[in-house]
């Protein structure tokens, strides 16, 4: 079985529900997701938990590592020219990033957890598998499938 529904209402627990009940219970499943951070959710992160004004003094300070840095994270974040609109905490420049600010002092590494965990989100099970909402007529199809 290739068809997600049906090897769900296969499983046990569903035999024994009614075509509404299997669709309400499918679509109250929700599963953990990653997703592309919008830049301002970042920005927002960084004023919110203190550590903006950390990265503009030190793009504007004269160590010129930690300047570098702080130029290149204030780039990715607040990107005037709006090309920039999401960031991908799974990436490795993302997580090399958070590693060097950690590094450098510009975050905790509580704060950069937080940071990576923005990209966390929960949505529903059938969204995850390419599945509109389940009403009592896909229920009923895909049990004429299993018992077909």
């Amino acid at each position: 079985m290739n068809d997600p529904l049906i090897e769900k209402l296969s499983r046990p627990e569903y035999a024994v529900l009614s075509d509404e009940q299997a669709a309400d219970a499918l679509n109250a499943v929700r599963v953990a997701s990653r997703r592309l951070v919008p830049t301002w959710e970042v920005r927002r992160a960084a004023i919110e938990g203190g550590y903006w004004p950390a990265l503009v003094f030190a793009a504007a300070g004269d160590n010129l590592p930690l300047r570098a840095l702080a130029v290149s994270v204030l780039a990715w974040i607040d990107d005037q020219s709006g090309t920039i609109q999401t960031i991908d905490f799974d990436r490795p420049a993302a997580q090399a990033m958070l590693q060097q600010m950690t590094e450098a002092g510009l975050l905790t590494p509580a704060q950069a957890a937080e940071l990576a965990a923005l990209a966390d989100i929960s949505i529903p099970w059938t969204q995850s598998v390419g599945l509109p909402e389940i009403g009592i007529g896909l229920v009923q199809n895909a049990r004429r499938s299993i018992s077909g």
